[in-house]
């Protein structure tokens, strides 16, 4: 492949130099997001931990909920931004006008524990007590913090979508992951253990670095120009009527997708039961949280040094195969697991081995979307995928906190799912592999579409 092509993404032309400034900018946003995203989930367990909240509470506020918000929230964003068009793109004005509220949202859940005492102070006699006050608030700054999340996450997708060219994707997600673990590192080692004293200082903190971090990126990256949308359907319930039919029409019409849907699907869900009670896990088998930050560190340096490996593979060989292979190791990880931890020592090296092969898999699979979805609809058909992830991750969340509820919080059973559901996964991913082995060679972005 020449050299304009790694250097053009649709109207956008650079120069080696400006490619690379793009780029910079580009993950210094994604160092925000992913401090944010490290961040939310190991601080907002510690809080639901420090008012005595279920399994099952759990499970339905971090996995099911959000999943829930995303399923209505997502295509909707991901529609009108692909039809979009303004003098500032088609990405940047959503996430310049969704970053302030939810570094806004993440300041207000620091605040969840002052609230809900001065709450339970007010009310007096007539309070529910401390413990349900604070998870009232939480809950309300939860919900605004996750419809932002889901915002942008999707956002940041697409944006690098449309301004980094194809051809070196694979590299540029992992320099994307470098970026990520880089923070996992930052947070884990030096932050997590202070959520002891300073759990409210904690999240003002990333929420504060979140806003200004990705505020910049925004300002600072351009967007190229687009063709003209197609004409809409109108506005009002008749117009979101007819926006879902063609949704449904474009994006799950053609059955190659669907299997592609099904294999991010289950890959997605396969690391959830664990990723949500790893904690609770760890702190079963009598390891500290001091060592607990410690291992995902050293873990999180280990996928460091792979990432961009990882990333060559992908532009060697494909997203799909490399894929494929990751999630087939993590299959053996999760079996292996699920039969042999039994102590903290093996539960150590299960943990580590998961953390570097899940984000292997992530490492591999971030670029796959943009190699199999159409580039001009590509957010929306990004979000049908998840749609699909979220359906999948409610039916988890409503399931996962209940069956260790019952089981007397027997958590090696999240490893029993992944195992299942990594297997299915794979045999997904092995279907996607053999329609694309039957197109005609050219671009990767091969399966055929109802929309260019």
């Amino acid at each position: 492949m020449n050299i304009s092509a790694h250097r053009q993404a649709g109207t956008l032309r650079y120069t080696a130099a400006g490619l690379a400034i793009v780029i910079f900018w580009l993950l210094l946003g994604e160092f925000a997001i992913a401090m944010r995203e490290r961040s939310a989930l190991p601080s907002v367990l510690e809080l639901l931990r420090r008012h005595h909240a279920s399994d099952t509470t759990v499970s339905l506020l971090v996995s099911a909920f959000p999943s829930i918000l995303g399923l209505c929230l997502g295509p909707i964003i991901s529609y009108r931004s692909d039809r979009y068009r303004s003098r500032w793109g088609r990405r940047l004005p959503f996430l310049m006008a969704a970053t302030p509220v939810g570094a806004a949202a993440m300041i207000g859940l620091a605040f969840c524990p002052t609230l809900g005492a001065a709450t339970d102070r007010w009310l007096g006699a007539w309070s529910p007590g401390l413990d349900a006050c604070v998870l009232g608030y939480f809950c309300v700054f939860w919900a605004i913090f996750e419809c932002i999340v889901i915002t942008t996450l999707a956002l940041y997708a697409g944006l690098v979508n449309d301004v980094i060219p194809f051809p070196i994707l694979g590299r540029f997600y992992g320099g994307f992951r470098v970026v990520s673990l880089s923070a996992g590192i930052v947070f884990n080692y030096w932050m997590f253990p202070l959520t002891d004293q300073y759990l409210s200082e904690v999240f003002a903190g990333i929420g504060i670095l979140f806003g200004l971090g990705c505020m910049l990126m925004c300002v600072m990256v351009k967007e190229g120009d687009y063709p003209p949308p197609p004409e809409e359907n109108g506005g009002g319930a008749g117009g979101l009527a007819a926006m879902g039919r063609e949704f449904m029409r474009e994006c799950f019409s053609n059955p190659r997708y669907l299997w592609v849907f099904a294999a991010m699907m289950l890959a997605s869900v396969t690391f959830s039961p664990f990723n949500t009670f790893y904690q609770y896990y760890a702190n079963s088998v009598g390891i500290s949280k001091a060592s607990l930050g410690y291992m995902s560190a050293v873990a999180y340096g280990i996928s460091i040094v792979l990432a961009f490996g990882i990333g060559w593979l992908v532009d060697r060989y494909s997203a799909v195969r490399v894929s494929l292979a990751m999630l087939a190791l993590h299959c053996v990880v999760s079996v292996c697991g699920y039969l042999g931890v039994r102590d903290a020592h093996s539960f150590s090296v299960l943990y580590v081995a998961h953390v570097i092969i899940s984000g292997a898999y992530f490492t591999a699979a971030a670029s796959m979307p943009m190699a199999l979805f159409p580039k001009m609809r590509f957010l929306q058909f990004n979000s049908a995928k998840d749609v699909m992830v979220s359906l999948a991750t409610i039916a988890i969340g409503v399931l996962q906190g209940p069956v260790l509820d019952w089981s007397g919080h027997d958590y090696s059973l999240t490893l029993l799912s992944a195992a299942i559901l990594s297997l299915l996964g794979v045999a997904c991913l092995l279907r996607v592999q053999a329609a694309l082995a039957l197109t005609p060679a050219g671009p990767r972005r091969a399966l055929p579409s109802t929309s260019a």
